[in-house]
C-alpha cells in the first residue's frame, strides 16, 4: 500500500518556477522549495501520466497508463489502466482503494504514522518543509539543464527498507514535474511519466467519489 501512495507522491502539479540552488536554511533544495510552495494555491488539476514497472523476476518492464485528479481542498483520485484496473480515493474524509478483480472498495487506515505522512504528501494539507525534512533527507542531485532532479530518501529504517530512495524529475524550462522514479527494496523500481496538467472540467469534478471506475 504504501508503494502505491508513493507512486502519487508528486502529481500535486503546479504552475511552479523551478529553478536548482543551494539549499536554505529549511534543508530543502531550492527546487523543492519552491515547488512546495507553488503546491499550496495550485487550482483543481488532472494529469495524465504512463507507469513502467520493473522487478528481477520479470524479464520485461510492466507498462500501463494512468489519470490523476488533484483537488485544492486535498481530495484526489488515482487510477492505473485503460479500462481502469486500480483508483485510490480520497474524498476529503476517507481514503479507500478498488481493484478490478475484487470490484469492491476497500477502506484504508489513515490513522498510523506512515499512512498519515503520504496522506499529506498526496493530499499537501498539511505539508511543511519541517515534517518533509523530519522524515526524509532530501538532496539535489546533478543533472543536465533543463532538468532538474530532487532526491527523497526515507529516514524510517522500515520504510527505507521497502522504498529506499524516491526521484523526482523536473523541467524548469517547462516549469513543471515530469518524472517520478521510486527504487524499491526489493531491487525493482516503479516509473512514473508526466503530461501536461489540466485545469479539470465539470465532468473531472464528479469522479473523485468511490465509484468503481468504468
Amino acid at each position: 500500500m504504501v508503494t502505491k501512495l508513493i507512486l502519487t507522491l508528486t502529481l500535486l502539479l503546479g504552475g511552479q518556477a523551478c529553478m536548482l540552488a543551494e539549499s536554505a536554511g529549511d534543508g530543502l533544495p531550492a527546487v523543492f522549495r519552491t515547488w512546495l510552495a507553488a503546491r499550496q494555491t495550485a487550482p483543481d488539476l488532472r494529469v495524465e501520466f504512463s507507469l513502467t514497472k520493473t522487478l528481477p523476476t520479470l524479464k520485461e518492464p510492466v507498462k500501463a497508463t494512468g489519470r490523476f485528479w488533484k483537488f485544492a481542498d486535498g481530495r484526489f483520485r488515482w487510477e492505473t489502466g485503460r479500462p481502469a484496473a486500480s483508483a485510490l480515493v480520497f474524498d476529503g474524509v476517507a481514503l479507500q482503494s478498488w481493484e478490478v478483480a475484487e470490484n469492491q472498495w476497500r477502506k484504508l487506515n489513515p490513522g498510523n504514522h506512515s499512512m498519515r505522512l503520504w496522506m499529506d504528501l498526496l493530499g499537501g494539507q498539511n505539508l511543511t518543509s519541517e515534517g518533509l525534512t523530519k522524515d526524509f533527507l532530501i538532496t539535489a542531485a546533478a543533472v543536465k539543464p533543463p532538468l532538474a532532479s530532487v532526491i527523497l530518501e526515507p529516514k524510517s529504517k522500515r520504510e527505507r527498507k521497502a522504498v529506499p530512495q524516491i526521484e523526482l524529475k523536473f523541467n524548469t524550462a517547462e516549469q513543471r514535474l515530469v518524472q517520478l522514479l521510486v527504487r524499491q527494496g526489493d531491487g525493482g523500481s516503479q516509473t512514473m511519466d508526466f503530461g501536461e496538467p489540466t485545469r479539470m472540467t465539470a465532468a473531472d469534478r464528479a469522479v473523485v467519489l468511490p465509484a468503481a471506475p468504468k
